[in-house]
């Protein structure tokens, strides 16, 4: 599976808290523990964290972005899901508000001006494979920070999908990039019928 690490430090710390909390208690750490959003982001999704579903206090407003008052580099939340009645794949992006305003919501490897890019991957063995020709740029809303996309693919194959969002394009050659790439969690697609 194509897995962008955004820092062994988080999965390190939520480890380490995890270990001295006693036995049968998951203490959390806090958004302090966290050297960036982006590192705060990664624990939160390990330990299930999801728009809703808050862990320890690192998702206060329950869009599924954790800690975004910590400084970058900064990563959001994805969904990924599929129409198969009207055959089309879909989902959205949820970005962190930072104190400068959403600034990962634009720029891509061509343009820093247009949107964030997206391709959908399909698991397999060895390499993952891009299921879109070119990907996709994603519509943009300044307001609410969320990217939302949506592409047709008709007959897709059932499997284990998950969207891929490329990496910000550098604001400089030797600088770190504010705007890492990151996945959706893998998602079987088309979803089973529910029984009955």
């Amino acid at each position: 599976m194509k897995r962008v690490a955004l820092g062994l430090g988080a999965a390190l710390s939520a480890l380490a808290v995890l270990g001295t909390a006693g036995a049968g208690v998951a203490a959390v750490p806090k958004c302090p523990s966290f050297a960036s959003q982006a590192e705060a982001q990664e624990a939160f999704l390990e330990l299930g964290g999801k728009p809703g579903k808050d862990v320890g206090g690192l998702d206060g407003n329950g869009n599924g972005v954790a800690c975004e008052a910590l400084p970058g580099p900064y990563a959001g939340y994805a969904t990924i899901g599929f129409n198969k009645r009207k055959s089309f794949l879909y989902g959205v992006v949820t970005m962190p508000l930072a104190a400068s305003g959403y600034q990962c919501l634009l720029g891509n490897r061509y343009d820093p001006e247009t949107p964030r890019r997206l391709n959908v991957y399909r698991e397999r063995p060895g390499a993952d494979k891009a299921i879109l020709d070119e990907g996709i740029g994603t519509a943009a809303d300044p307001h609410t920070g969320k990217l939302v996309w949506k592409a047709v693919k008709a007959n897709l194959p059932s499997g284990r999908y998950y969207a891929a969002i490329e990496a910000r394009i550098a604001t400089s050659p030797y600088g770190r990039n504010q705007c890492p790439g990151f996945d959706s969690r893998p998602t079987l697609l088309p979803a089973p019928k529910p029984s009955r």
